[in-house]
């Protein structure tokens, strides 16, 4: 066994992630229902086996990420601190087999003639109907992706994170979601990175995907998930055709109407992305197959940085950028407004979990007086850039944390 490698106890026996035995191992656990327990401190928090395209991962269980070893990385902050809290167990429900179901606020299906589809006014950055606490929205969904694919997670030794691990990682994190309608990832569609020797093998696989989604005769529409980097728009006919970076030869509309709504809702996160250097603009959006292309029904925006970690402004995007040699979860609102008193990301190379605050310039006295309030009485100490002060105070120092094996 290496070193480096992260290590497990399963009864007696005690292997790590690099162990050439593992899948072996994982098979025997997973067909047992056996929970392996993680090594990387002395509560030994429980893990469960998952099978996923053919491969066993070792996944933590659900609620369980807050008892990991600050260095571990299965480690994830309480959902108390980030715009999970109220939608765990309504909106998003983990059994304990690490199966997760997820209640939706808006359609997967068209039934007749297409229903009306306003701009969420508690949202600014989505097209989508109106979701209850207990449902979420279509960028609530994309945040729930975000966190079950890690991509809310930086740590200095990553070094990078290219579009091929955002793929994996998203496509591993809708394999283990289901909806009402079923397995996420019957409908869940992110592009593979673009390569243009395989653009036939590409187009044949995204053909086979997208087939399954068009209709049938009798049945309701079945509508399909994009979640994709938005790289441009350009005027069509009927409305406006989108551009997404890995979809070259796909073609993905939308209606006049929808993009009316569209521009009002999602002009402020495209001017952001525009304005901020080595910057993406991620979209999600449901969306119907007509024939050889697609058009939206919804979408939603979000803007992350060069490492794939979302910001919802200059002060998120300065924090980041100030954090790029730490060690962080970024927190997330799913539902929850803009200037919801949440933590802005949990700083996990300190003197222990550090919750840091960082609310936009213009929030209004009474919501940070509910922040500094939330702040100190936390289950983690507070860092906070108070939004009347223009420049970032000093963050707490770095100590390193090794995880025990």
């Amino acid at each position: 066994m290496s070193a480096d490698g992260k290590c497990y106890r399963l009864g007696h026996v005690r292997f790590c992630d690099d162990a050439p035995e593992l899948q072996g191992i994982l098979a025997r656990a997973h067909d047992g229902h056996a929970r392996p327990l993680c090594q990387c401190c002395e509560a030994e928090p429980p893990m469960y086996v998952a099978l996923i395209n053919g491969v066993f991962h070792l996944k933590r269980m659900p609620g369980t990420g807050h008892t990991h070893d600050l260095a571990c990385p299965s480690f994830d902050p309480p959902p108390e601190l980030s715009g999970l809290g109220p939608l765990s167990g309504q909106a998003i429900v983990t059994d304990e087999a690490g199966d997760t179901m997820l209640r939706l606020g808006f359609s997967l299906s068209l039934r007749g003639s297409r229903p009306s589809s306003p701009t969420d006014e508690g949202e600014a950055d989505t097209v989508s109907v109106t979701a209850s606490p207990r449902r979420l929205r279509l960028l609530a969904l994309l945040h729930y992706l975000w966190d079950a694919a890690g991509l809310t997670t930086w740590r200095r030794a990553y070094g990078r994170r290219s579009w091929w691990i955002v793929h994996r990682e998203l496509c591993f994190a809708g394999a283990r979601a289901r909806t009402r309608s079923g397995p996420l990832s019957d409908i869940l569609f992110v592009p593979p990175p673009y390569v243009l020797e395989d653009k036939e093998r590409l187009a044949g696989e995204r053909r086979r995907f997208l087939h399954r989604l068009r209709p049938v005769a009798g049945k309701p529409t079945g509508l399909g998930l994009l979640v994709a980097e938005l790289k441009g728009q350009e005027p069509a006919q009927y409305g406006r055709k989108l551009r997404f970076k890995h979809l070259p030869d796909f073609s993905v509309f939308v209606d006049s109407d929808t993009v009316k709504r569209f521009d009002r809702a999602a002009a402020r996160k495209v001017r952001l992305v525009e304005a901020t250097p080595n910057s993406h603009l991620m979209a999600i959006a449901t969306f119907a197959v007509k024939g050889s292309y697609a058009e939206i029904r919804e979408i939603a925006l979000m803007a992350v940085d060069g490492r794939w970690i979302p910001f919802a402004g200059e002060r998120d995007h300065a924090l980041l950028e100030a954090l790029a040699e730490r060690d962080f979860v970024r927190c997330l609102p799913y539902n929850l407004p803009p200037d919801a008193p949440i933590a802005t990301a949990v700083l996990l190379d300190g003197d222990g979990p550090i919750a840091l605050y960082a609310p936009a310039p213009d929030m209004a006295a009474n919501h940070e007086e509910d922040l500094r309030r939330i702040a100190a009485e936390g289950i983690y100490p507070a860092w906070h850039w108070p939004a009347g002060v223009f420049d970032m105070p000093e963050l707490p120092r770095r100590v390193d944390h090794v995880a025990r094996t």
